[in-house]
């Protein structure tokens, strides 16, 4: 049987969460992998999640996600058989794996499903350890270049450009930003095509991209494999020309997995993520 080839990319996200959060975290993990069953799964926005805690090696938690997807809808046999997908008290989805370093207050993980998901599902996650549902948690990508703290000082922003497969677009998460939603739902946009925009930014209300937007877009942008090219102008404080590269400008670990099966099992997965952490271990550190 031919290996099937899966490239992986690992993201990693620091935590702002109250200090109780961190405080009971390690409690509140080990009583859910103390419990008769480690998983569960959780209704959450008319999609179900099963969520299981797996393990926990020198304070580094390790915990499994699958999202149910929706889109999946029938079965199609080869004699033109339709029906729909029979499942027993479980769900049929995408797989999430994440580790925690509450200590550090650093959350890494990867998904083989749409990438833009993996930060929603990894809130997901942190919220099921949360004992104060009130106190919000939330997650930022952690910047490995200058670029994106000056994108955030700049005082003005003139266009955004950015290329990306539009097959990338067909499920995006539902805090994406608006551009990309609509994006997503445009039916004049063909499957697997590569998309180039440029676009400008103003203040003007009705304008597609505005200053606020524009560091949403650039932030889950960032997030997508799919996005090739990622790129802002605007005016520093001086009024002189600044142009922005954000197309590698976070922390990230890719990997290329040969596999048996179409998915990526457990212990494979806890490898994937070991080796993330042994990459970037001056991080944690």
């Amino acid at each position: 049987m031919n290996k099937i080839k899966k490239c992986v990319t690992v993201r990693f996200f620091s935590i702002d969460a109250s200090t109780s959060f961190f405080e009971n975290f390690e409690a509140n993990y080990s009583i859910s992998c103390d419990e008769s069953s480690s998983s569960r799964i959780v209704t959450i926005r008319n999609n179900k999640h099963l969520i299981k805690a797996i393990s926990n090696v020198n304070d580094n938690y390790t915990i499994s996600v699958v999202k149910e997807r929706n889109t999946w809808q029938t079965k199609a046999t080869r004699d033109g058989e339709i029906s729909g997908l029979a499942v027993n008290q479980g769900i049929i989805g995408d797989p999430y794996y994440f580790s925690v370093l509450p200590k550090q207050k650093i959350i890494f993980g990867f998904t083989t499903g749409p990438i833009g998901s993996l930060k929603s599902a990894a809130q997901f996650a942190l919220d099921q350890f949360n004992s104060d549902r009130s106190e919000n948690i939330t997650l930022s990508l952690i910047p490995k270049e200058k670029e994106y703290s000056k994108l955030k000082e700049l005082p003005d922003y003139s266009s955004l450009h950015f290329k990306i497969n539009s097959s990338s677009l067909s499920d995006v998460a539902d805090d994406a930003p608006q551009l990309i939603k609509n994006l997503s739902s445009a039916p004049y946009i063909e499957n697997n095509i590569q998309l180039s925009l440029d676009l400008d930014c103003s203040n003007d209300p009705e304008s597609i991209v505005t200053k606020q937007s524009l560091i949403e877009i650039v932030n889950y942008l960032s997030e997508n494999d799919a996005c090739t090219v990622l790129k802002v102008k605007g005016l520093d404080n001086e009024g002189k020309k600044v142009n922005l590269d954000f197309g590698n400008a976070f922390m990230n670990f890719k990997v290329e997995l040969k596999l048996r099966s179409k998915y990526i099992d457990q212990s494979t997965s806890l490898e994937v993520l070991s080796s993330a952490f042994d990459s970037m271990e001056s991080l944690f550190s």
